[in-house]
């Protein structure tokens, strides 16, 4: 009977240290920083390291303290990249996006609760066995608004010519992994589920509402009121713009591709012109008031009740009352990976544009989640893995050895 009441105890003290380690790597406080260090250049150095261990064609980096560049970095394996050097960046295109359309609310010349649908001519919705009615301007700019089209969109290449808003939406034909079909397939507004299509609806709604092409209005709108003046959506436009390299995840390069969606996919920029875009989150702009900037973050669609997704920029602080950090990423098109946050209450940020990996700017900024808010997701922990390992172990071994060290005594007192 003794010995069955000491293995329980065993097992039950066992339970409670992993249940311990496991509920410090979900709140993150048992974890180890990318470094230690709280300063910009040691960060730095912790990125130099991890581009080490894997292939980077190019890549440039800027980090921002109290609303203020601190650092930059950059690295090629070619052609040098600088502070002004021309990426594409793939989906962040949607959070430039989300301030044109937002003007348009602000103009009062659209309600971000009336039907889609309402607005356009050139194109409508497909019938299904779902309310299109309830598709609107929010529920597009959230992600949540039943479209199951699942784009990522490859884009064009130069020899190739490039469907019509329309055609893309009936059916794009640069996507290889999903039907391409903008097309509702669950109720609007019941759950998040990411869609490319949704920001190419709403490219053609600005065309309809603004009387112009959206190449034209986002930059009378949004690019020239914040002075990115290195930053389009369409190529042709801005000839003489330093471009970087695309470098594909085998080594090689290839060429620049063009798109239909430029909303969800197109836009081409800099580290120097996304910082303005992101001081314009923190600070008074010309573009969007700081009311509407402030709507912008609040959660509008939900993963497990965490807050996902804003009215544009995806949430990254995981409910955390501490932070409020927004911003997008972007990847694809082998092989593109971008990312930009900021903070609106730390007015803290990092940005990254990269050709030659698909995840390592989204890897890096998650790294630099938890090195300023604490923000533990699925690249830290992973990091960790070994660390963690390690911990349970040596937990382990000293309950076992612990307890047998107590047996024994109790044993001779017996």
């Amino acid at each position: 009977m003794r010995t069955f009441k000491y293995i329980t105890l065993i097992i039950l003290t066992i339970l409670i240290w992993t249940a311990f380690i496991g509920y410090g790597t979900m709140n993150g406080f048992i974890l180890k920083p990318i470094t230690s260090q709280k300063t910009s250049e040691a960060f730095i150095e912790a990125t130099k390291e991890k581009i080490d261990n894997e292939f980077v064609g190019n890549f440039a980096m800027t980090l921002i303290e109290n609303g203020k560049i601190s650092s930059n970095f950059f690295y090629s394996v070619d052609k040098p990249v600088n502070e002004n050097t021309v990426f594409p960046v793939a989906s962040i295109s949607k959070w430039i996006t989300s301030f044109g359309v937002l003007k348009l609310v602000e103009q009062g010349k659209l309600d971000l609760d009336k039907p889609v649908d309402d607005y356009l001519t050139r194109w409508h919705l497909p019938e299904s066995e779902f309310d299109n009615k309830k598709v609107t301007v929010r529920k597009l700019l959230s992600h949540s608004s039943g479209l199951i089209d699942g784009l990522g969109y490859g884009g064009f290449s130069p020899n190739e010519t490039v469907q019509t808003i329309e055609e893309s939406l009936t059916k794009a034909s640069d996507t290889d992994y999903s039907d391409g079909i903008a097309i509702v397939g669950y109720e609007p507004g019941s759950k998040y589920m990411y869609s490319g299509a949704g920001y190419t609806i709403l490219q053609l709604l600005i065309e309809e509402i603004s009387g112009k092409s959206f190449q034209e209005y986002i930059t009378q709108t949004v690019l020239e009121p914040l002075k990115m003046e290195n930053s389009t959506f369409v190529l042709a436009e801005k000839p003489n713009i330093q471009l970087a390299q695309i470098y594909k995840n085998d080594g090689s390069i290839r060429k620049m591709n063009k798109f239909t969606a430029l909303a969800a996919a197109s836009l081409f920029t800099t580290t120097a012109d996304l910082s303005k875009f992101l001081k314009a989150n923190i600070s008074s702009n010309p573009v969007l008031s700081s009311e509407t900037i402030a709507k912008m973050s609040i959660p509008e669609t939900f993963i497990n009740k965490i807050g996902v997704y804003g009215l544009g920029p995806n949430l990254y602080s995981q409910n955390d009352p501490n932070s409020n950090i927004i911003g997008h990423d972007g990847r694809g098109n082998n092989a593109i990976n971008t990312a930009a946050r900021i903070d609106l209450k730390s007015k803290n940020g990092i940005i990254i544009l990269e050709t030659g990996s698909y995840n390592i700017a989204s890897a890096i900024s998650d790294e630099w989640l938890f090195w300023k808010a604490g923000i533990a997701d699925y690249v830290v922990i992973h990091r960790n893995k070994s660390y963690l390992l390690t911990l349970l172990i040596i937990g382990y071994v000293i309950i076992i050895l612990s307890s047998i060290f107590i047996i024994r005594k109790k044993n001779k007192q017996l």
